[in-house]
């Protein structure tokens, strides 16, 4: 069975010379999870999700996903029983990466310690984006809850396409001609300024998921505060990155710091969700010119016009119709060097997961008490900031390759990340 490579499958490879390009999900329960049921809720989801169990090919001819025809659940799916820490031996697991051309593009890891399960769960990006992992996981969960109870797990789900034309079906014939023709970004940066990550060989770095958790009890008050000051979270959490990433990098006069935000595109979609598991996700390039704001409550104030500036004209269409059109044309080896080559990919970004939900993210049996998840492991110079809350507790995520030099600058970060918060609710 061969799938058809879209174009979002092929900018995640392509982009495979910036980050890692996998998705990774980590769980903690407070009991065991069944291994039987489990192995079995895997299976059935993936039975579902052709992409995930196939290979990537590509050489000469256009890319394409070829179905692995003794796909077996034993490829990817590991019980362990260990001694140490289950979190540093999880994470340990998930900063592994899969090769897209010899195996299936999920690997999923039960780790039981002391008579509790974790769960690392690793995706790759060209099969699905954050939204739709979460999709994913859900199904996962549906399907190991029928089966405790006796069921047989077979559950419906979405299997249509996993085109990103898909994003403009719902829009009306004029905006569908305005959105055509939005060939270029609205906002480029005009100055590559990055993290000031340390001079070292390769040899010198390491990958690490470094973490700051933002606690429900500060959480509440952070949305109460924006409540009554009438912003987004989004705009606050921006507003920080924007403080925090000033006090480390050293912006010359005259330069201004621009952060991609990532922008889910089921946003143009009439029920907000994809026909089928694939990756719908692009971007908007927030700059406050070079004065910031001289403390948190400006630079908010600065922050929401910019985000509200930008959601007024098709944010994350701008460019679309372009890449499309590159991507169709060029035979797929010169255009993975071409993009590749002359793409001036963001060097600082921000993405916000979302919730995932603990009603629909639950196994019977075993409560969970922690979950988060976070996209590509970046190289340097690159860095993503990602979100994701679960339970009222937003889990912050730096991904990176690193020395300990870098990887204490992203601790850091998230100090003066932190202080800005706390500034904010006052």
């Amino acid at each position: 069975m061969i799938i058809t490579a879209e174009m979002w499958d092929k900018m995640q490879h392509i982009m495979a010379r910036y980050n890692d390009h996998m998705i990774h999900v980590y769980a903690k329960f407070d009991a065991e999870l069944d291994t039987e049921y489990l192995k079995k809720a895997f299976e059935l989801a993936v039975e579902k999700i052709p992409v995930l169990k196939s290979r990537f090919i590509w050489g000469l001819t256009e890319p394409k996903w070829e179905v692995i025809p003794d796909f077996s659940i034993r490829d990817i799916f590991s019980y362990l029983e260990i001694h140490t820490d289950p979190a540093c031996y999880a994470e340990e697991k998930l900063l592994s990466v899969i090769d897209e051309t010899k195996g299936a593009q999920i690997r999923i890891w039960q780790i039981r310690h002391e008579g509790a399960d974790t769960l690392a769960i690793l995706i790759n990006h060209m099969c699905m984006d954050g939204a739709d992992t979460k999709v994913f996981l859900y199904y996962v969960a549906g399907i190991y809850n029928d089966l405790v109870k006796g069921g047989d797990g077979i559950m419906p789900f979405k299997n249509g396409s996993r085109s990103a034309m898909q994003i403009y079906k719902s829009l009306s014939p004029e905006d569908y001609e305005k959105a055509m023709k939005l060939i270029s970004y609205s906002k480029k940066q005009k100055n590559r300024i990055a993290f000031p990550y340390a001079r070292s060989a390769r040899r010198d770095r390491y990958p690490r998921i470094n973490k700051y958790i933002l606690d429900a009890g500060t959480f509440n008050k952070l949305k109460s505060e924006c409540k009554v000051k009438g912003v987004s979270l989004n705009d606050v959490i921006l507003a920080c990155f924007f403080r925090a990433a000033y006090r480390i990098i050293d912006i010359k006069p005259g330069e201004s710091l621009g952060i991609p935000n990532m922008v889910d595109l089921r946003r143009y979609m009439a029920n907000g969700e994809s026909e089928g598991i694939c990756n719908l996700t692009s971007m908007v390039v927030s700059n406050l010119g070079e004065d910031i704001g001289k403390d948190i409550h400006e630079t908010v104030a600065k922050t929401k016009q910019s985000m509200d500036e930008l959601k007024r004209n098709f944010p994350g269409l701008h460019g679309l119709p372009l890449l499309k059109k590159v991507l169709d044309i060029i035979p797929y080896p010169l255009a993975w060097f071409l993009i590749g080559t002359f793409f001036k990919n963001p060097l600082i970004g921000i993405s916000n997961i979302g919730i995932l939900d603990e009603k629909k993210f639950a196994f019977d049996g075993a409560a969970m008490t922690e979950a988060y998840m976070t996209g590509s492991v970046k190289y340097p110079p690159y860095m993503q900031l990602a979100l994701s809350t679960f339970r009222n507790t937003i889990t912050h995520t730096i991904a990176v390759y690193g020395t300990d030099a870098d990887h204490e600058m992203f601790r850091k970060f998230f100090d003066y990340y932190q202080e800005e918060l706390r500034a904010f609710i006052g």
